[in-house]
């Protein structure tokens, strides 16, 4: 009778216990970071008044400036120029209205620079070139203004400062009158500065060279969606093609340029100033892999099916290992919807919309039903242009995103390392209320994060964006922000090594209260955390790392001090970040202290 008595004890331990193992990750010796400062950014004034709000495109890109210690902010409305010499208090210096969209502004060396689109999406837009701006006099020198493509999304200087290239999306959109609808060519600009910055000259690279061999491309993987299904024109391969993000290898020679909804990188030679060639991404089955795709199916649900999808990076970064170069990204995803009056065009429709008489008779029937149900596939948004035979029949499927992070080698492009289905599963085993939950609430005002949880699990998923390496003591540190979480993982890369280390995540703001009260009390935390930078020791205030986060919905920029638990403190946090629903990392540092706790929940029960 004993031994009976015993076991539901024992039990009752057990589950105890495991609940913990879930609960509480064991990590021995962790990078992870600790908040400083938060900085909110109004999307517009009355008067003197800033007024602050959700979603209202205050801030999308930010350039720092580590010498002054000043950062420049990109947003709809206004430029902002910000003092971190006082990093735990940084105030506004001073607020520059601009009469068009600001996409992007960096710093390098002496200059600053900044892109605006023109009037409309379609049209030109320009590039700004200032001198850095002067804190004493409150100056700020305009050197020069410069044509550009087609809406410029992105800029990015080259080590010396001397050359800028600027990717020009090219977006389509209707006119203000929505009777035409204007597809232009995405390009790329080149700028060169001379040494003092006083003269340049420009050169403007497109794509027609390609729209010959576009179906060899096509071929290849390199997405052609649109054909000008709106209108009835002929729209090129290179009205499709879309530049998005840059970034350089090290000796500047050349850039590699994101075409996020083309699933391609083009590699430009910059010694030449030619487009060299694109490359596709190629695509991620997913038969092995974990994904909740339904937003239908009452939580967290991983299943695993016979699809694949398109990697579509966002941010892209460059970086070297023994001297070969790698090409690290964010592999958000998109998708092509247009307008024109009341016509509609989309290449993606639900799972559920798909008919029997839609697939090749090779099609699995099993994958077919699944399509049918809310619960499983049903509400997945798949391409409707992808996977086609030549008779007009589906032969595989294909979504948007690849919900993660890779490494290609930047040579060619090929892919050295995914992270699989570790992203969403890390979200949901840290922050289970917020697992795949939407930043753009319809109604701030009595939503909160949590009660948008698993809305975007039928769309692209937890979304990673944003992409930063740094250096910790010799240690090479990756940081993936993750929109829809607003929370940023942390990997390190051991010296010789591309297969990346999870470290940490860290998510801060709280999840439970609206979020309205959440912007009043200055607890949005880092909603859709769009531009990351590293500040490297030499170039800290305190000379400790960081991480500056500049995120579009909060309004925010964010900074943070990048530390390893396991140093100087043995494995054991000084100051740790709390815990409570404002949030911090979850991790526990030290292995004692761990087992010390599972020890004493084991003696209580």
């Amino acid at each position: 009778m004993q031994m009976i008595l015993k076991a539901p004890m024992m039990l009752r331990k057990v589950s105890c216990i495991a609940t913990l193992l879930v609960l509480i990750p064991v990590v021995s010796a962790v990078v992870t970071l600790r908040p400083v400062s938060t900085i909110y950014l109004p999307y517009s004034y009355n008067g003197e008044e800033g007024l602050y709000g959700i979603d209202r495109a205050a801030v999308e890109q930010t350039g720092y400036d580590s010498t002054n210690r000043i950062a420049y902010s990109a947003g709809d409305n206004y430029i902002h120029i910000t003092d971190w010499s006082n990093m735990t208090t940084p105030t506004i210096l001073e607020r520059i209205a601009v009469d068009t969209t600001c996409n992007d502004i960096e710093t390098c060396g002496d200059f600053v620079g900044f892109v605006l689109q023109g009037e409309s999406t379609t049209d030109n837009g320009t590039l700004h070139v200032y001198s850095l701006y002067d804190k004493a006099s409150g100056n700020w020198t305009q050197l020069h203004e410069i044509s550009l493509g087609s809406k410029p999304d992105m800029l990015h200087f080259s080590h010396d400062c001397r050359t800028i290239v600027v990717a020009n999306e090219g977006e389509a959109a209707q006119n203000a009158d929505q009777t035409e609808f204007i597809n232009r060519e995405g390009s790329i600009s080149i700028i060169r500065l001379s040494v003092d910055g006083s003269t340049f000259n420009s050169t403007l690279l497109n794509f027609t060279q390609f729209n010959d061999r576009s179906d060899e491309y096509v071929a290849r993987g390199v997405r052609y969606p649109y054909h000008g299904e709106l209108d009835g024109a002929n729209d090129t391969f290179a009205q499709n093609l879309e530049p998005e993000y840059i970034t350089y290898n090290y000796d500047d020679t050349k850039a590699f340029v994101g075409l996020q909804e083309n699933n391609a990188i083009a590699i430009v030679d910059l010694l030449a100033d030619e487009i060299e060639d694109i490359y596709p991404l190629g695509e991620k089955s997913w038969l092995n892999l974990d994904l909740d795709a339904s937003d239908k199916d009452g939580g967290i649900m991983f299943r695993r099916n016979n699809i694949s999808s398109f990697y579509q990076p966002d941010g892209i970064k460059y970086f070297e290992v023994d001297g070969v170069g790698y090409i690290i990204t964010a592999n958000e995803g998109d998708s092509f919807d247009f307008e024109l009056g009341t016509e509609k065009w989309a290449e993606d429709q639900r799972g559920k919309k798909f008919k029997a008489g839609d697939f090749a008779e090779t099609f699995d029937n099993e994958l077919i039903a699944k399509l049918d149900d809310d619960d499983i596939l049903g509400r997945l948004a798949f391409s409707e242009v992808d996977g086609l035979d030549s008779s007009g029949k589906f032969e595989k499927l294909y979504f948007f995103g690849a919900r993660g992070f890779s490494i290609f080698r930047a040579s060619d492009i090929t892919l050295v390392y995914d992270s699989g289905d570790e992203v969403e599963r890390m979200i949901a085993k840290f922050y289970p209320d917020i697992f795949n939950t939407n930043t753009k609430s319809d109604d701030p005002a009595i939503e909160s994060p949590a009660d948008l949880f698993d809305k975007r699990s039928d769309n692209l998923g937890p979304e990673c964006e944003s992409v930063e390496i740094g250096e910790l003591d010799g240690r090479r540190i990756i940081f993936v922000g993750v929109d829809r979480t607003s929370a940023i993982l942390v990997y390190s890369l051991e010296s010789g090594e591309v297969v990346p280390t999870f470290e940490s995540v860290y998510r801060a703001g709280g999840r439970n209260d609206t979020f309205q009260s959440l912007l009043d009390n200055r607890n949005l935390g880092d909603l859709d955390p769009e531009d990351l930078k590293f500040i490297p020791a030499s170039a800290s205030v305190t000379g400790v790392p960081m991480l500056m986060v500049t995120s579009t919905v909060s309004g925010t920029i964010s900074l943070y001090e990048v530390y390893d638990e396991s140093s100087p403190t043995d494995g054991v946090t000084t100051e740790p970040p709390t815990t409570t629903d404002n949030n911090a990392t979850i991790l526990i540092s030290s292995p004692v202290v761990f087992c010390l706790i599972l020890l004493f929940a084991f003696l209580l029960i």
